[in-house]
């Protein structure tokens, strides 16, 4: 299968995904809405349990969007020569880790280093799109690990001093009490519904660049 093929055949079940995300968006509001307007304390919580059950519903059509986009990086991404972006970021973890008292290096004293494959696509500061997709799936698959491995904390707490306090209850802070964090990485890369262009449209058009395939047919 070529990646042109596998954008093909994926395609309509990614675009299935993002119609129904958008559906979940304006069920949430809706949920939350009849939260504000909770007489009875048992209606309160009958309304808090719906809207919950929204969110990580949502948040589950988001990581499997995510794992489509993985998997076609993971199959057909060339390894490519990485960015001065990249390689300012590892000079800076390496420089933090060395400089730590109690540093998460492996015994081996390998220095900290992105994962190739996955240092692909446009970037979002100074890391490409397609590491963060990595870390997001990663954290997607395993959403109550007391601890993760160092890249995926390394790019969620990077995403989090970029976005501190992102709006609509969206969150990159590893650390709080959620555990659901897919769709605050589609609202991160720009894969939401826009006036110019639909969530589908967004993510085919990174795809097709991390994938190497021709833009005119995005």
């Amino acid at each position: 299968m070529s990646p042109e093929t596998y954008l093909k055949e994926t395609a309509p079940a990614v675009e299935a995904m993002f119609k129904a995300l958008n559906g979940f968006n304006w069920e949430k509001m809706a949920a939350f809405v009849d939260i504000t307007k909770a007489r009875t304390f048992s209606d309160l919580q009958e309304h808090k349990e719906r809207f919950y059950g929204k969110h990580v519903a949502r948040d589950v059509l988001a990581g499997a969007i995510l794992q489509v986009a993985y998997s076609g990086i993971e199959k057909y991404s060339k390894r490519p020569e990485k960015s001065e972006g990249v390689c300012e970021f590892e000079r800076a973890m390496n420089d933090l880790i060395k400089d730590a008292e109690k540093s998460r290096q492996p015994r081996d004293k390998r220095p900290f280093r992105l994962p190739e494959k996955f240092c692909v696509g446009r970037s979002i500061g100074l890391l490409p799109i397609g590491v963060i997709i990595y870390a997001a799936r990663n954290l997607h698959h395993h959403p109550f690990e007391k601890r993760w491995s160092v890249v995926n904390e390394v790019v969620f707490n990077y995403l989090h001093q970029g976005w501190p306090t992102p709006p609509n209850g969206l969150s990159f802070n590893i650390y709080d009490e959620n555990v659901f964090y897919s769709y605050s990485v589609l609202s991160a890369l720009g894969w939401v519904y826009r006036q110019e262009q639909t969530a589908h449209q967004a993510y085919e058009s990174d795809l097709r660049q991390m994938l190497g395939c021709s833009a005119d047919k995005a």
